[in-house]
């Protein structure tokens, strides 16, 4: 069934930098540490590899988790919302294609947004940082393996420089939408990448496809 599509999350699939930094930053804040400057690590590190950079000790680092954890499940609705036209575009998608998520986030935290932003999609894959895997290398790794997919009939699709660094890593293709999170002047290497400055533009790509 034509490819395999996997999209990374926040700034992909999602609009969501408000809610992690309020939920991350409220979290951390009960425990003495600032973590400001969260913005520029969501989607290329896990929360966890977060907090162990800005000194947050292994004691405090479950606590700190399960607040953010919390926080996001019961209050994410108030300001993340799903990029553009994404449903409609994802529904075009799976009549010929195969969908899949990979992401930094918690696997419960995936699947709920999954069901709330997108009724009627079918992710057959959804791979989160609590797989447990180190990064999103592991994550494709763990997709091709699973999927049994030639890796050249796989494309994964994100926001940062580093998503399209890792599927290439792996021997996958690579889609940069360029309204993420990331910037043009992250790309300090060569890449054959695809571009999308909009849904419509991955709609134009693969819905043609075999």
């Amino acid at each position: 069934m034509g490819l395999l599509l996997v999209f990374d999350m926040d700034g992909t699939l999602i609009d969501s930098e408000q809610s992690i930094v309020r939920c991350f930053q409220e979290s951390a804040g009960k425990f003495g540490y600032d973590v400001s400057d969260v913005p520029k690590y969501i989607g290329v590190l896990k929360l966890t590899q977060i907090l162990k950079r800005h000194g947050v000790s292994d004691v405090d680092l479950p606590a700190i988790m399960k607040g953010y954890v919390d926080c996001y499940l019961n209050t994410f609705a108030l300001d993340t919302k799903p990029m553009g036209n994404s449903p409609s575009v994802l529904k075009e998608l799976q009549k010929r294609n195969e969908l899949g998520i990979l992401t930094l986030k918690n696997f419960g935290l995936t699947v709920e947004i999954a069901k709330r932003f997108f009724p009627g999609i079918e992710f057959k894959y959804i791979v989160g940082g609590d797989l447990p895997i180190e990064d999103k290398v592991e994550g494709l790794k763990y997709i091709i393996d699973q999927s049994g997919k030639d890796p050249k009939q796989i494309y994964y699709i994100g926001d940062r420089a580093s998503d399209v660094k890792s599927a290439h890593e792996v021997g996958m293709r690579a889609v940069w939408v360029s309204f993420g999170l990331g910037k043009l002047s992250d790309f300090d290497f060569e890449s054959d990448h695809k571009v999308a400055n909009s849904f419509d533009d991955l709609l134009d790509l693969f819905s043609s496809r075999a």
